[in-house]
Parts: structure tokens; C-alpha cells; sequence
């Protein structure tokens, strides 16, 4: 009697065909899924910059006079944007997030700004 060997199992061709499909994929994949990351981390920043300005203005109706940031009831920890504010002389105030790290490769919104009569820039990235 002879005996019939059974294969079970994935051949070598099989799992680099495979494991190609698979990079191809990934690298289709892979500059969408950056760019997303880019825009949820600018729109996590333009989030901060409005409670920004809504706490200028609650603490404006007050008391006539806006503060310092570090005034304001906001945590402005970030791995990804670095805020600042810069008060006016005419009474008004300017507030910047700028990026840090690798979200500067959001080339065209590394500095996203909001003001006291809500101007917004740079106007392509709100």
C-alpha cells in the first residue's frame, strides 16, 4: 500500500503573493490615512482656539479687559499644537496654535489663528 501524502498549508508562493497584495495595499492606503490624521489634529486645534475665544468674550462681558491664557479654565496640553496669545493695545486679542512635531507636515495650516472680531487664518484651513 502506498500511502498519499496530504498538503495543508499555504505554499511560500502563496504567502508572498499574498503578503504583496497586502503591501500594495497598505501603500495606497497610507498617505489617506496621514492626511486624515493631519485634519483631525487641525480641527482638534481650531476646536481649542474657539473655546479660546469664547472664554476671552465670557470673561470680557465681566470685566472689560480679556487675560492671559493661563487665566482662562482651558488645558492647552498638546503634543501636536503649541497655543499663544497675543493681547492688543486697542483692547483685542489674537490667539495662535501652531503646529509642532510631525503635524507640520500640514504644510499649508501650520499656524491657524482666531482674533477678537473672529477673523479667521489662514481662511483655507477653517
Amino acid at each position: 500500500m502506498q500511502k498519499q501524502l496530504i498538503s495543508s498549508g499555504f505554499t511560500l508562493i502563496e504567502l508572498l503573493t499574498t503578503l504583496a497584495i497586502m503591501s500594495i495595499l497598505i501603500g495606497v492606503r497610507l498617505p489617506n490615512y496621514q492626511q486624515t490624521l493631519l485634519s483631525t489634529y487641525r480641527d482638534q486645534a481650531k476646536i481649542k482656539l474657539t473655546t479660546i475665544s469664547l472664554l476671552q468674550t465670557d470673561h470680557y462681558s465681566r470685566h472689560q479687559q480679556y487675560v492671559e491664557l493661563n487665566h482662562l479654565a482651558i488645558d492647552l496640553s498638546s503634543n501636536k499644537y503649541q497655543y499663544s496669545l497675543q493681547l492688543n493695545e486697542s483692547n483685542g486679542y489674537k490667539v495662535a496654535a501652531t503646529a509642532r512635531d510631525n503635524q507640520r507636515h500640514d504644510s499649508e495650516c501650520q499656524e491657524l489663528s482666531l482674533d477678537h472680531n473672529l477673523t479667521r487664518l489662514p481662511a483655507a484651513c477653517w
